[in-house]
């Protein structure tokens, strides 16, 4: 009569299901990333043509007698890239948000034996970061669609950065985004702590480290 194993007892199994947890953990805030990265998309594209449709409205109801000419080419100009938004934005966010620096999880090594307050670190540094090239987002959007703004000095609202556009002022993200990243964040806590556990196992049985 065969004797069921428990997984606990045979020290390779319980490693091989800790490395699936792991593993999993790891899909499943590639997930979240992919869900921040289209809401940024989504964000992006609504707070661009928000603006644009502000420039088209002052445009509309308050044309310059002097430039009569030039305000209706440049409404022309915006009215045909507030059509192309959709196709012109996804790229644009892919470059910035999608880089393999920002997302931990894609790290094939991760740092051992870190404290809640350095945890608590990376993730206010990861949030910044993110926020930083957002704001270069929408920099870069306002760019290629035209200025819509005049760009005088006591615009408060840019700045240069690197040669490139940025957005200065308050800037909030959607909901959406925020859930994902919060949930982000809670899977990150669970890889840190599945990556200590089977360490740990793995080192108190002197097998070598993953």
């Amino acid at each position: 009569m065969e004797v069921e194993t428990d997984i606990h007892d045979d020290p390779q199994e319980k490693i091989n299901s800790m490395l699936e947890r792991l593993e999993d953990t790891r899909e499943k805030m590639e997930i979240e990333a992919r869900i921040f990265i289209e809401a940024t998309k989504q964000f992006t594209l609504e707070w661009i043509r928000r603006e644009m449709e502000v420039t088209i409205l002052t445009l509309e109801s308050e044309p310059s007698p002097d430039n009569l000419g030039y305000d209706n080419e440049k409404l022309s100009e915006l009215k045909s890239d507030l059509k192309k938004l959709p196709y012109r934005i996804p790229d644009i966010v892919e470059a910035h948000i999608n880089r393999e620096d920002y997302w931990i999880h894609r790290r094939g090594q991760l740092q051992e034996g870190i404290s809640g307050d350095y945890l608590e670190f990376k993730k206010e540094k990861m949030r910044r970061e993110l926020t930083s090239s957002i704001r270069m987002i929408l920099g870069c959007a306002v760019e290629i669609f035209g200025d819509l703004n005049d760009g005088k000095p006591e615009d408060k609202e840019w700045v240069k950065e690197q040669g490139k556009r940025k957005y200065v002022c308050f800037l909030r993200f959607s909901d959406e985004m925020t859930a994902s990243l919060n949930r982000y964040f809670e899977r990150l806590e669970e890889l840190f702590t599945l990556n200590y556990e089977i360490k740990e196992e793995m080192s108190k049985r002197g097998w070598k480290k993953i």
